[in-house]
């Protein structure tokens, strides 16, 4: 009993706390469904407090961004003109067409691949590479840029799931290939690549501005509102003249083709202020659809390409041997006949030549004679005037790319160096500097920097940045420079460049052919040359210098074969557009000037026959009026252009003139042509013993003779002094 009573106690004492332990878990539970959501409430609060104080803004542009975008606008690139204020580059209205790929689920949607199947048929693209750009890893893709205004507002209007169509604007250049490399171009972004684009893209560029494109459930566009006004970029205003260019770019073109040419350049400057007026090289490209063009075609090549000149650098040999007098002390050269072996090199000329005058050793285009006179002026005096004309130097032009060139110090040349460089081979040069180093001859000795931007103005007119004409240096004396101008023009006149000479028009210029060096070793092609002409016009103050190179010409290859008539070609088109430039540089008529420098006489009441007679041997052709055989009346009419001679119009009638007396003139010691002139001046004859000189007259001079009379005169022979004296 005491046992089952203390067993009954035990279980009793074990079964309470199952009685109290209940309602006690009870209460931990709620206690801890309190605490947690307690916490959560802490946390959400938390949460939303950092949504709506600490990102805020970062929630506002999620939400703004479900309705809105903000869309770069680009500002409208500046103009480039021409000296004339022709456009040469300018910007089109276009359209950007875009797509926001959050409008759709995924990129593979079946929605995405429709759009881009609609906008292939408008943008004549394949509907793939659309899908390409759509997929990009951006959010937002332009799937096409510059897209012309007709087809831009189709699409619009189109009003397709996701699609956004940005207006903008689209760079063109107007005249296709012309001054292509010069202009350059721009990339899609509308930023310089190359040319004037890249080196004065800082002042041609736009400022962009900003519009938030606010779009509805469907993503499309329901309003635009600027957010930050864009800014156009200055113009550009160039010293280039279009219609130059254009002559400039055919001309080199029919030469490159008929001659079967690799390609070519034409550099036309003023050479009095550095001003280039034209610029072209072939081959060239289409600056409006750039990327289909290797980026050889990009290249300046009039101051990026460098070239053994020949014989236009042999200006460089005869203003040094100018200025130290080597004309006076060598007045004659033996040209060797064609053939010069010397240190250890052989020296030819394209014709055998035995003795030549100074002049006439640049007027033939000797190479014999040209190092001849080279080795009389030494080689630091060469290489000191060549450095003064610019060549080893760049000329500062602001098109970008331009090099130096190659020019070796004296301390580099070898024995025959300084005979080779006398005659453009082993240095190298560009067409501008060429073209620089001639100018400095036609403008009376001095070294112009050549630019080709005259200002940089913003959209009011008023000029942010100008050019001006700057002085380098002064190369030459202008007596000098005026000498070697003179043999420049025995060049044109009756030397190798005679093809270049034009009717009724003075040009100065000198040819050059230099056969290029030999790709893979030492030497020179025998069938690969390089065909140049440098000329300016006129001869006397000169407002144009075109320099020619054609760039491998066959069968044909001299540069008085092929450079001079393309020279001769360009100049005759621009002075037959410009006729005061024309008449600026027209040499005075033969008539003309004998117009104006004899008293023409008076023939009133004289003989027609005589008075045409007298005329005729003055070099006028008189204008004849009326009918009869005696002069009644005489006129000199100057015509209203200065080129012009004055024209002589006698108005004749059948009165037999009235007996008059004129005075006799002295004619003893003339010879007998002039004699019978003055005495047919005052309408009087002769009667002639022997031939030569006069030396005796009756009646005497001064006395009084009747219009008609005849004169008695007698002649000798006019004998040398040594002859006389043995006598």
């Amino acid at each position: 009993m005491r046992r089952s009573s203390a067993l009954g106690n035990r279980h009793a004492r074990s079964a309470r706390p199952v009685a109290t332990l209940n309602p006690g878990g009870r209460a931990w539970r709620f206690h801890l469904v309190r605490v947690v959501l307690t916490l959560t409430f802490v946390i959400v609060v938390l949460r939303l407090g950092q949504i709506q104080v600490l990102e805020h803004a970062r929630y506002a542009a999620m939400g703004q961004e479900q309705y809105a975008r903000e869309i770069v606008v680009r500002g409208d690139r500046g103009t480039i003109y021409d000296r004339r204020h022709t456009a040469l580059a300018l910007n089109e209205p276009s359209y950007d067409i875009g797509l926001d790929r959050s409008q759709f689920k995924d990129k593979d949607s079946e929605d995405l691949r429709e759009v881009c199947r609609k906008l292939a048929r408008v943008l004549d693209q394949s509907a793939a590479s659309l899908l390409r750009k759509a997929r990009s890893r951006h959010s937002f893709a332009f799937l096409a840029r510059g897209v012309d205004p007709e087809r831009g507002s189709l699409i619009k209007m189109m009003r397709l799931r996701g699609v956004q169509v940005v207006k903008t604007s689209k760079r063109v250049y107007p005249l296709d290939e012309r001054l292509a490399q010069v202009l350059g171009f721009v990339n899609v972004d509308g930023h310089g690549i190359s040319g004037l684009e890249l080196a004065f893209d800082r002042y041609l560029a736009g400022q962009d501005g900003v519009s938030v494109l606010q779009r509805d459930a469907r993503g499309n566009p329901i309003l635009s509102t600027p957010k930050q006004e864009r800014k156009p970029g200055h113009d550009l205003v160039l010293t280039i003249d279009h219609v130059y260019q254009t002559v400039a770019e055919e001309e080199l073109a029919a030469a490159v083709t008929r001659f079967h040419a690799k390609g070519g350049m034409v550099v036309i400057t003023n050479p009095n202020t550095g001003e280039i007026l034209a610029m072209a090289s072939l081959p060239s490209f289409d600056p409006n659809e750039a990327s289909r063009y290797r980026p050889e075609a990009w290249r300046i090549r009039p101051v990026t390409d460098i070239f053994e000149p020949g014989s236009t650098f042999k200006i460089v040999t005869l203003a040094a041997a100018l200025s130290q007098g080597v004309d006076r002390r060598l007045k004659r050269v033996f040209c060797e006949n064609g053939r010069f072996r010397i240190a250890g090199e052989e020296i030819n000329d394209a014709k055998k030549y035995g003795w030549l005058r100074f002049e006439d050793v640049f007027v033939h285009s000797s190479n014999i004679g040209t190092a001849k006179i080279a080795s009389e002026v030494g080689k630091y005096d060469l290489f000191k005037t060549a450095r003064a004309f610019g060549f080893g130097n760049k000329t500062g032009i602001e098109l970008p790319g331009e090099v130096t060139g190659i020019l070796r110090r004296p301390t580099d040349w070898s024995d025959f160096s300084v005979l080779a460089i006398s005659y453009g081979h082993e240095v190298a040069v560009t067409p501008l500097q060429i073209a620089m180093a001639y100018g400095a001859i036609a403008n009376g000795g001095k070294l112009m920097q050549p630019y080709v931007v005259s200002k940089v103005v913003d959209r009011d007119g008023h000029a942010v940045w100008s050019n001006r004409p700057r002085v380098i240096r002064r190369v030459l004396e202008p007596e000098t420079a005026r000498h070697i101008t003179q043999i420049l023009k025995m060049v044109v006149e009756s030397g190798t460049g005679r093809k270049a000479r034009l009717p009724n028009a003075v040009v100065a210029g000198k040819t050059g052919t230099a056969q290029k060096t030999l790709i893979r070793r030492l030497g020179y092609s025998q069938t690969r040359y390089l065909a140049s002409f440098a000329g300016f016009y006129p001869v006397e103050g000169a407002e144009i210098l075109i320099y020619v190179a054609i760039d491998e010409p066959r069968p044909a290859h001299s540069g008085g074969e092929v450079a001079a008539p393309t020279f001769r070609n360009i100049l005759s088109r621009i002075l037959d557009m410009d006729k005061e430039l024309r008449e600026r540089g027209r040499p005075v008529p033969p008539r003309a000037a004998l117009a104006s420098t004899q008293v023409i006489p008076d023939f009133t009441n004289r003989k027609l026959v005589t008075a045409v007679r007298i005329l005729r041997e003055l070099g006028i052709t008189p204008k004849i009026q009326g009918q009869g055989a005696i002069v009644r009346a005489q006129e000199i009419r100057v015509p209203e252009s200065e080129s012009e001679p004055p024209e002589i119009v006698l108005t004749i009638g059948d009165f037999p003139p009235q007996e008059e007396y004129v005075e006799v003139p002295s004619v003893t010691g003339l010879s007998l042509r002039k004699a019978l002139l003055e005495l047919a001046v005052r309408g009087l004859e002769a009667k002639v013993v022997g031939s030569g000189r006069v030396i005796k007259q009756e009646p005497a001079a001064g006395s009084k003779m009747k219009v008609g009379a005849r004169c008695y005169l007698v002649c000798e022979p006019v004998l040398p002094v040594s002859v006389r004296a043995k006598i």
